[in-house]
Protein backbone atom coordinates (compact mmCIF):
# COMPACT_ATOMS: atom_id res chain seq x y z
CA UNK A 1 0.00 0.00 0.00
CA UNK A 2 1.63 3.30 -1.10
CA UNK A 3 1.72 5.84 2.04
CA UNK A 4 1.34 9.49 1.14
CA UNK A 5 3.78 11.53 2.30
CA UNK A 6 0.78 13.02 4.87
CA UNK A 7 0.49 9.78 6.58
CA UNK A 8 4.20 9.44 6.69
CA UNK A 9 5.10 12.60 8.36
CA UNK A 10 1.77 12.22 10.84
CA UNK A 11 3.28 9.25 12.10
CA UNK A 12 6.69 9.90 12.33
CA UNK A 13 5.91 13.22 13.94
CA UNK A 14 2.91 11.27 15.98
CA UNK A 15 5.29 9.10 17.62
CA UNK A 16 7.95 11.22 18.41
CA UNK A 17 5.07 13.31 20.23
CA UNK A 18 4.05 10.50 22.32
CA UNK A 19 7.57 9.16 23.25
CA UNK A 20 8.44 13.05 23.81
CA UNK A 21 5.14 12.77 26.20
CA UNK A 22 5.52 9.64 27.73
CA UNK A 23 9.60 10.12 28.75
CA UNK A 24 8.31 13.79 30.12
CA UNK A 25 5.64 11.69 32.13
CA UNK A 26 8.09 9.07 33.49
CA UNK A 27 10.56 11.73 34.31
CA UNK A 28 7.83 14.15 36.32
CA UNK A 29 7.14 10.90 38.52
CA UNK A 30 10.74 10.12 39.25
CA UNK A 31 10.78 13.96 40.16
CA UNK A 32 7.27 14.28 42.52
CA UNK A 33 8.89 11.13 44.25
CA UNK A 34 12.18 12.21 45.08
CA UNK A 35 10.66 15.75 45.69
CA UNK A 36 7.83 14.21 48.19
CA UNK A 37 10.01 11.97 49.89
CA UNK A 38 13.13 14.66 50.26
CA UNK A 39 10.09 16.91 51.73
CA UNK A 40 8.86 14.23 53.79
CA UNK A 41 12.00 13.29 55.13
CA UNK A 42 13.15 17.12 56.23
CA UNK A 43 10.11 17.70 57.54
CA UNK A 44 10.55 13.97 59.83
CA UNK A 45 13.90 15.20 60.56
CA UNK A 46 12.67 18.83 61.48
CA UNK A 47 9.96 17.42 63.66
CA UNK A 48 12.36 14.65 65.28
CA UNK A 49 14.40 17.19 66.65
CA UNK A 50 11.97 19.18 68.08
CA UNK A 51 10.42 15.93 70.22
CA UNK A 52 14.19 14.99 70.95
CA UNK A 53 14.64 18.72 72.76
CA UNK A 54 10.93 18.61 74.38
CA UNK A 55 11.76 14.69 75.75
CA UNK A 56 14.79 15.66 77.25
CA UNK A 57 13.65 19.07 78.42
CA UNK A 58 10.71 17.60 79.47
CA UNK A 59 11.14 13.77 80.75
CA UNK A 60 14.27 13.67 81.71
CA UNK A 61 14.07 16.70 83.77
CA UNK A 62 10.72 16.05 85.54
CA UNK A 63 9.01 18.45 83.38
CA UNK A 64 7.00 16.62 81.43
CA UNK A 65 5.08 13.37 82.51
CA UNK A 66 4.58 10.59 80.33
CA UNK A 67 0.62 10.93 79.95
CA UNK A 68 1.19 14.29 78.71
CA UNK A 69 4.08 13.34 76.55
CA UNK A 70 1.74 10.63 74.78
CA UNK A 71 -0.83 13.19 74.15
CA UNK A 72 1.59 15.59 72.51
CA UNK A 73 2.64 12.35 70.35
CA UNK A 74 -0.68 11.53 68.95
CA UNK A 75 -0.86 15.44 68.10
CA UNK A 76 1.95 14.93 65.84
CA UNK A 77 1.21 11.25 64.91
CA UNK A 78 -2.04 12.84 63.03
CA UNK A 79 0.12 16.10 62.14
CA UNK A 80 2.81 14.65 60.79
CA UNK A 81 0.39 11.44 59.07
CA UNK A 82 3.77 9.29 60.45
CA UNK A 83 4.07 6.79 63.44
CA UNK A 84 6.41 7.40 66.63
CA UNK A 85 8.33 5.43 68.66
CA UNK A 86 10.40 6.00 71.87
CA UNK A 87 12.88 3.15 72.56
CA UNK A 88 15.23 2.89 75.84
CA UNK A 89 18.80 2.61 75.52
CA UNK A 90 18.23 -1.32 75.49
CA UNK A 91 16.57 -0.89 72.60
CA UNK A 92 12.62 -1.84 73.84
CA UNK A 93 9.91 0.47 72.79
CA UNK A 94 8.43 2.28 75.35
CA UNK A 95 6.62 4.34 74.23
CA UNK A 96 3.99 5.43 70.63
CA UNK A 97 1.91 7.94 69.26
CA UNK A 98 -1.37 5.79 69.13
CA UNK A 99 -3.45 3.17 70.36
CA UNK A 100 -2.94 1.61 66.83
CA UNK A 101 0.92 1.35 67.77
CA UNK A 102 0.18 -0.49 71.36
CA UNK A 103 1.01 -3.73 69.74
CA UNK A 104 4.48 -2.72 69.58
CA UNK A 105 5.27 -2.00 73.33
CA UNK A 106 7.48 -3.69 75.00
CA UNK A 107 9.19 -5.13 71.79
CA UNK A 108 12.72 -4.91 71.61
CA UNK A 109 14.59 -3.92 68.17
CA UNK A 110 17.95 -5.24 67.05
CA UNK A 111 20.64 -3.74 67.89
CA UNK A 112 22.11 -3.19 64.66
CA UNK A 113 19.21 -1.28 63.64
CA UNK A 114 19.74 1.28 66.49
CA UNK A 115 23.94 0.81 66.15
CA UNK A 116 23.82 4.64 64.61
CA UNK A 117 21.89 5.78 68.07
CA UNK A 118 24.47 4.10 70.13
CA UNK A 119 27.03 6.60 67.99
CA UNK A 120 25.38 9.51 68.21
CA UNK A 121 24.25 9.70 64.41
CA UNK A 122 20.37 9.95 63.27
CA UNK A 123 19.42 6.88 61.49
CA UNK A 124 17.19 7.60 57.18
CA UNK A 125 16.02 4.24 55.79
CA UNK A 126 13.33 3.39 53.68
CA UNK A 127 12.01 0.00 54.16
CA UNK A 128 9.92 -2.03 56.33
CA UNK A 129 12.68 -1.41 59.54
CA UNK A 130 13.97 -4.73 59.64
CA UNK A 131 10.74 -6.33 59.57
CA UNK A 132 9.19 -4.91 62.25
CA UNK A 133 6.59 -2.55 59.78
CA UNK A 134 3.83 -3.49 57.88
CA UNK A 135 4.52 -1.87 54.84
CA UNK A 136 7.61 0.28 53.22
CA UNK A 137 7.90 3.52 55.30
CA UNK A 138 10.67 6.00 55.38
CA UNK A 139 12.34 5.78 58.91
CA UNK A 140 13.89 8.32 60.82
CA UNK A 141 15.52 7.88 63.93
CA UNK A 142 17.35 10.34 66.35
CA UNK A 143 19.59 9.32 69.79
CA UNK A 144 18.60 10.89 72.96
CA UNK A 145 21.40 11.78 75.60
CA UNK A 146 21.39 13.02 78.84
CA UNK A 147 24.44 14.10 80.75
CA UNK A 148 26.61 12.26 78.44
CA UNK A 149 24.53 9.46 78.47
CA UNK A 150 22.52 7.74 75.90
CA UNK A 151 18.62 6.92 76.91
CA UNK A 152 17.59 5.69 74.01
CA UNK A 153 15.84 7.43 70.74
CA UNK A 154 12.72 8.34 68.75
CA UNK A 155 11.89 6.62 65.96
CA UNK A 156 9.48 7.93 63.36
CA UNK A 157 7.91 6.13 60.52
CA UNK A 158 6.31 7.63 57.43
CA UNK A 159 4.24 5.11 55.41
CA UNK A 160 5.66 5.18 52.01
CA UNK A 161 2.64 4.32 50.24
CA UNK A 162 0.77 6.97 51.54
CA UNK A 163 3.80 9.47 50.74
CA UNK A 164 3.46 8.10 47.05
CA UNK A 165 -0.91 8.59 47.30
CA UNK A 166 0.02 12.64 48.28
CA UNK A 167 1.85 13.35 45.67
CA UNK A 168 -0.45 10.74 43.22
CA UNK A 169 -3.40 13.43 42.52
CA UNK A 170 -1.23 16.26 41.63
CA UNK A 171 0.77 13.75 39.67
CA UNK A 172 -2.42 12.32 37.96
CA UNK A 173 -3.49 16.22 36.93
CA UNK A 174 0.02 16.24 35.69
CA UNK A 175 -0.86 13.56 33.33
CA UNK A 176 -3.79 14.48 32.17
CA UNK A 177 -2.31 17.75 31.26
CA UNK A 178 0.19 16.39 29.23
CA UNK A 179 -2.58 14.47 27.53
CA UNK A 180 -4.64 17.58 26.95
CA UNK A 181 -0.86 19.08 25.52
CA UNK A 182 -0.54 16.20 23.43
CA UNK A 183 -4.13 16.07 21.31
CA UNK A 184 -3.30 19.73 21.23
CA UNK A 185 0.01 18.76 19.69
CA UNK A 186 -1.47 16.39 17.69
CA UNK A 187 -4.15 18.50 16.09
CA UNK A 188 -1.65 21.50 15.31
CA UNK A 189 0.78 19.15 13.99
CA UNK A 190 -2.19 17.45 11.56
CA UNK A 191 -2.85 21.20 10.20
CA UNK A 192 0.46 22.28 9.68
CA UNK A 193 1.11 18.21 8.16
CA UNK A 194 -2.31 19.27 5.64
CA UNK A 195 -0.75 22.73 5.34
CA UNK A 196 2.43 20.83 3.83
CA UNK A 197 1.02 17.90 1.80
CA UNK A 198 -1.93 19.47 -0.07
CA UNK A 199 -0.23 21.95 -1.88
CA UNK A 200 2.35 18.84 -2.61
CA UNK A 201 -0.85 16.79 -3.50
CA UNK A 202 -2.09 19.98 -5.66
CA UNK A 203 1.92 20.44 -7.48
CA UNK A 204 1.54 16.70 -7.80
CA UNK A 205 -1.75 16.75 -9.79
CA UNK A 206 -0.80 20.05 -11.56
CA UNK A 207 2.72 18.12 -13.11
CA UNK A 208 0.29 14.98 -14.16
CA UNK A 209 -2.15 17.56 -16.43
CA UNK A 210 0.81 19.43 -17.67
CA UNK A 211 2.35 15.78 -18.58
CA UNK A 212 -0.51 15.20 -20.25
CA UNK A 213 -0.10 18.50 -23.09
CA UNK A 214 -2.00 21.07 -21.12
CA UNK A 215 0.80 23.60 -20.23
CA UNK A 216 -2.28 26.25 -19.54
CA UNK A 217 -2.34 25.08 -15.80
CA UNK A 218 -1.24 27.31 -12.69
CA UNK A 219 -1.20 26.87 -9.19
CA UNK A 220 -2.11 29.57 -6.71
CA UNK A 221 -0.43 28.30 -3.33
CA UNK A 222 0.37 31.10 -0.83
CA UNK A 223 2.01 29.51 2.52
CA UNK A 224 4.68 32.13 2.26
CA UNK A 225 6.95 29.32 2.84
CA UNK A 226 9.34 27.08 0.90
CA UNK A 227 6.87 25.49 -0.69
CA UNK A 228 5.20 28.86 -2.04
CA UNK A 229 8.45 29.00 -3.86
CA UNK A 230 8.34 25.63 -5.51
CA UNK A 231 4.76 26.29 -6.75
CA UNK A 232 6.23 29.52 -8.80
CA UNK A 233 9.22 27.55 -9.96
CA UNK A 234 6.26 25.41 -10.65
CA UNK A 235 4.37 27.92 -12.88
CA UNK A 236 7.68 29.56 -13.98
CA UNK A 237 8.19 25.96 -15.43
CA UNK A 238 4.91 25.47 -16.92
CA UNK A 239 4.98 28.93 -18.45
CA UNK A 240 8.44 27.97 -19.74
CA UNK A 241 6.86 24.82 -21.20
CA UNK A 242 3.93 26.34 -22.81
CA UNK A 243 6.44 28.99 -24.60
CA UNK A 244 8.90 26.28 -25.60
CA UNK A 245 5.15 24.46 -27.07
CA UNK A 246 4.01 27.84 -28.50
CA UNK A 247 7.53 27.91 -30.03
CA UNK A 248 7.50 24.14 -31.68
CA UNK A 249 4.39 24.69 -33.27
CA UNK A 250 5.28 28.48 -34.93
CA UNK A 251 8.40 26.58 -35.72
CA UNK A 252 6.67 23.48 -37.45
CA UNK A 253 4.57 26.20 -39.21
CA UNK A 254 7.21 28.43 -40.24
CA UNK A 255 9.26 25.40 -41.32
CA UNK A 256 6.05 24.31 -43.56
CA UNK A 257 5.71 27.21 -45.14
CA UNK A 258 8.96 27.59 -45.96
CA UNK A 259 9.47 24.36 -47.24
CA UNK A 260 6.26 24.25 -49.05
CA UNK A 261 6.58 27.49 -50.88
CA UNK A 262 9.96 26.97 -53.06
CA UNK A 263 8.24 23.21 -53.23
CA UNK A 264 5.50 24.47 -55.39
CA UNK A 265 7.87 26.16 -57.24
CA UNK A 266 10.19 23.33 -58.10
CA UNK A 267 7.41 21.50 -58.52
CA UNK A 268 5.40 23.66 -61.09
CA UNK A 269 8.35 24.36 -62.92
CA UNK A 270 9.47 20.65 -63.47
CA UNK A 271 5.48 19.84 -64.54
CA UNK A 272 6.14 23.11 -66.63
CA UNK A 273 9.15 21.45 -68.36
CA UNK A 274 7.85 18.00 -68.63
CA UNK A 275 4.74 18.36 -69.90
CA UNK A 276 5.56 20.89 -72.67
CA UNK A 277 3.84 24.20 -71.18
CA UNK A 278 7.00 26.05 -70.41
CA UNK A 279 8.64 26.21 -74.08
CA UNK A 280 12.22 24.91 -75.48
CA UNK A 281 13.61 28.18 -74.95
CA UNK A 282 12.77 28.77 -71.57
CA UNK A 283 14.17 25.76 -70.00
CA UNK A 284 17.27 27.06 -68.87
CA UNK A 285 15.54 29.87 -67.41
CA UNK A 286 13.68 27.98 -65.27
CA UNK A 287 16.03 25.12 -63.98
CA UNK A 288 18.29 28.26 -62.93
CA UNK A 289 15.05 29.16 -61.27
CA UNK A 290 14.76 25.36 -59.72
CA UNK A 291 18.40 25.57 -58.98
CA UNK A 292 18.39 28.96 -56.99
CA UNK A 293 15.20 27.25 -54.95
CA UNK A 294 16.70 24.23 -54.36
CA UNK A 295 20.25 26.15 -52.89
CA UNK A 296 17.71 28.20 -50.73
CA UNK A 297 16.43 24.79 -49.14
CA UNK A 298 19.70 23.73 -48.28
CA UNK A 299 20.98 26.49 -46.92
CA UNK A 300 17.93 26.80 -44.58
CA UNK A 301 18.57 22.59 -43.80
CA UNK A 302 22.43 23.56 -43.25
CA UNK A 303 21.71 26.58 -40.92
CA UNK A 304 19.18 24.18 -39.24
CA UNK A 305 21.61 22.23 -38.63
CA UNK A 306 24.15 24.31 -37.69
CA UNK A 307 21.99 25.80 -34.72
CA UNK A 308 20.76 22.89 -33.84
CA UNK A 309 24.63 21.55 -33.53
CA UNK A 310 25.60 24.57 -31.45
CA UNK A 311 22.74 24.68 -29.52
CA UNK A 312 23.79 21.16 -28.13
CA UNK A 313 27.26 21.98 -27.70
CA UNK A 314 28.42 19.85 -30.33
CA UNK A 315 30.08 22.99 -32.18
CA UNK A 316 33.87 23.48 -30.20
CA UNK A 317 34.74 27.01 -29.32
CA UNK A 318 38.10 28.07 -30.06
CA UNK A 319 39.22 31.25 -28.67
CA UNK A 320 42.70 32.74 -30.16
CA UNK A 321 43.97 36.35 -30.41
CA UNK A 322 43.76 38.19 -33.66
CA UNK A 323 43.19 41.14 -35.34
CA UNK A 324 39.26 42.14 -35.19
CA UNK A 325 39.33 45.49 -36.96
CA UNK A 326 40.65 43.87 -40.24
CA UNK A 327 38.42 41.21 -40.01
CA UNK A 328 35.52 43.95 -40.19
CA UNK A 329 36.87 45.28 -43.10
CA UNK A 330 37.65 41.99 -45.25
CA UNK A 331 33.97 40.99 -44.54
CA UNK A 332 32.58 44.37 -45.40
CA UNK A 333 34.33 44.03 -48.42
CA UNK A 334 32.45 40.50 -49.59
CA UNK A 335 29.50 42.39 -49.59
CA UNK A 336 30.79 45.41 -51.76
CA UNK A 337 28.54 43.52 -55.29
CA UNK A 338 25.15 43.50 -52.60
CA UNK A 339 26.05 46.86 -51.37
CA UNK A 340 26.64 48.38 -54.71
CA UNK A 341 23.26 46.86 -56.37
CA UNK A 342 21.13 48.76 -53.72
CA UNK A 343 23.16 52.07 -54.29
CA UNK A 344 23.90 51.87 -50.18
CA UNK A 345 25.62 53.92 -47.81
CA UNK A 346 27.79 52.79 -45.45
CA UNK A 347 30.18 54.20 -43.22
CA UNK A 348 32.98 52.55 -41.06
CA UNK A 349 33.88 54.07 -37.70
CA UNK A 350 36.87 52.25 -35.81
CA UNK A 351 38.13 53.16 -32.90
CA UNK A 352 41.69 52.50 -33.74
CA UNK A 353 43.56 51.12 -36.66
CA UNK A 354 44.13 47.75 -35.18
CA UNK A 355 42.83 45.98 -31.95
CA UNK A 356 43.60 42.33 -31.21
CA UNK A 357 40.62 40.67 -28.98
CA UNK A 358 40.38 37.04 -28.08
CA UNK A 359 37.57 34.89 -29.35
CA UNK A 360 37.05 32.43 -32.22
CA UNK A 361 37.53 34.14 -35.10
CA UNK A 362 35.33 31.63 -37.27
CA UNK A 363 32.35 32.47 -34.96
CA UNK A 364 33.36 36.39 -35.29
CA UNK A 365 33.21 36.01 -39.17
CA UNK A 366 30.12 34.18 -39.12
CA UNK A 367 28.53 36.59 -37.13
CA UNK A 368 29.77 39.86 -38.89
CA UNK A 369 28.48 37.62 -42.68
CA UNK A 370 24.97 37.08 -40.58
CA UNK A 371 24.62 40.64 -39.37
CA UNK A 372 25.75 42.48 -42.80
CA UNK A 373 23.53 40.03 -44.67
CA UNK A 374 20.56 41.23 -42.87
CA UNK A 375 21.60 45.09 -42.44
CA UNK A 376 21.91 44.94 -46.44
CA UNK A 377 18.74 42.92 -46.84
CA UNK A 378 16.35 44.99 -44.41
CA UNK A 379 17.92 48.61 -45.74
CA UNK A 380 15.75 49.75 -48.75
CA UNK A 381 17.59 51.17 -51.87
CA UNK A 382 20.02 54.41 -51.22
CA UNK A 383 19.98 53.79 -47.66
CA UNK A 384 22.49 53.72 -44.78
CA UNK A 385 24.46 50.85 -43.13
CA UNK A 386 27.15 52.39 -39.73
CA UNK A 387 29.81 49.84 -38.68
CA UNK A 388 30.87 50.91 -35.35
CA UNK A 389 33.57 49.62 -32.93
CA UNK A 390 34.17 50.90 -29.40
CA UNK A 391 36.47 50.66 -26.68
CA UNK A 392 34.31 48.90 -23.62
CA UNK A 393 36.38 48.60 -20.84
CA UNK A 394 37.75 44.58 -20.78
CA UNK A 395 35.84 44.60 -24.13
CA UNK A 396 35.05 45.89 -27.87
CA UNK A 397 31.74 46.58 -28.79
CA UNK A 398 30.65 46.38 -32.89
CA UNK A 399 27.69 48.23 -33.79
CA UNK A 400 25.90 47.88 -37.33
CA UNK A 401 23.54 49.69 -37.88
CA UNK A 402 21.09 50.04 -40.62
CA UNK A 403 18.23 52.42 -41.77
CA UNK A 404 14.83 51.76 -43.21
CA UNK A 405 13.55 49.68 -40.19
CA UNK A 406 10.70 50.40 -37.90
CA UNK A 407 10.69 48.05 -35.88
CA UNK A 408 8.12 47.75 -32.16
CA UNK A 409 9.91 46.92 -28.53
CA UNK A 410 8.56 44.16 -28.28
CA UNK A 411 8.88 42.72 -31.86
CA UNK A 412 13.07 43.47 -31.27
CA UNK A 413 12.79 40.38 -28.42
CA UNK A 414 11.49 38.46 -31.23
CA UNK A 415 14.34 38.48 -33.66
CA UNK A 416 16.78 35.95 -32.20
CA UNK A 417 13.86 33.48 -32.86
CA UNK A 418 14.38 30.82 -35.19
CA UNK A 419 11.98 31.80 -38.22
CA UNK A 420 10.76 34.48 -36.84
CA UNK A 421 9.63 37.10 -39.38
CA UNK A 422 9.04 41.01 -39.18
CA UNK A 423 5.54 40.48 -39.90
CA UNK A 424 3.27 37.89 -38.58
CA UNK A 425 1.77 37.39 -42.41
CA UNK A 426 5.06 36.79 -43.66
CA UNK A 427 4.27 39.19 -46.72
CA UNK A 428 5.90 42.23 -47.01
CA UNK A 429 9.22 40.80 -45.22
CA UNK A 430 8.99 37.82 -47.31
CA UNK A 431 12.32 36.56 -46.58
CA UNK A 432 12.44 37.49 -42.90
CA UNK A 433 15.13 37.25 -39.92
CA UNK A 434 14.94 33.54 -40.70
CA UNK A 435 17.89 31.98 -38.75
CA UNK A 436 20.46 33.98 -39.37
CA UNK A 437 20.05 35.88 -35.82
CA UNK A 438 19.44 33.12 -34.14
CA UNK A 439 22.40 31.24 -35.14
CA UNK A 440 24.32 34.32 -34.30
CA UNK A 441 22.77 34.91 -30.70
CA UNK A 442 23.77 31.18 -29.87
CA UNK A 443 27.05 31.81 -31.11
CA UNK A 444 27.73 35.38 -29.29
CA UNK A 445 26.55 33.09 -25.96
CA UNK A 446 28.70 30.34 -26.46
CA UNK A 447 31.46 32.69 -26.46
CA UNK A 448 29.86 33.96 -23.08
CA UNK A 449 29.58 37.47 -24.98
CA UNK A 450 26.80 39.59 -25.10
CA UNK A 451 24.52 40.66 -28.04
CA UNK A 452 21.55 42.92 -28.42
CA UNK A 453 19.30 44.74 -30.56
CA UNK A 454 17.90 48.58 -30.40
CA UNK A 455 15.32 49.86 -32.55
CA UNK A 456 14.26 54.05 -33.17
CA UNK A 457 13.51 56.69 -35.59
CA UNK A 458 14.10 53.95 -37.97
CA UNK A 459 16.97 52.45 -37.36
CA UNK A 460 17.49 49.02 -36.35
CA UNK A 461 21.13 48.68 -34.34
CA UNK A 462 22.71 45.28 -32.94
CA UNK A 463 25.37 45.44 -30.61
CA UNK A 464 27.58 42.64 -29.51
CA UNK A 465 30.67 42.55 -27.27
CA UNK A 466 34.20 40.67 -28.06
CA UNK A 467 36.12 40.08 -25.56
CA UNK A 468 40.13 42.38 -25.66
CA UNK A 469 43.92 40.29 -25.88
Amino acid sequence: MRQTIFKRLFLTYGITLIIGFGILALLLLQLFNQYFIETKKQLLMDQGKKIRQEIVLGLYTGQLDQKKLFDDLQILDKFLNARIWLVDSQGVIFGVSGPHEEKYLGKKIDGKQLLPLFQGKSIFEKGTFGGKLEEPSLTVGYPIFWKNLFKGGILIHASLPEVQKTFADIYRLTVWAILLSGLIAYGILYIQIRKISQPLKEISEAAKIIADGEFQKRLSIETGDEIEELGKSFNHMAESLEKIEENRRNLVANISHDLRTPMTSIRGFIEGIVDGTIPQEEHQHYLNVVLEESKRLIKMTNDLLELSNIQQGQVEVRKQAFELHETIRRKLISFEKLITEKNLGVTLILYADQVRVFADPLFVERILSNLLDNAVKFTPEKGNIVIRTSDDHERVRVEIENSGVNISDAEVKKIWERFHKGDSSRGKYKTGFGLGLAIVKEMVGRMEERIWAESGQGKLKVIFTVQKA
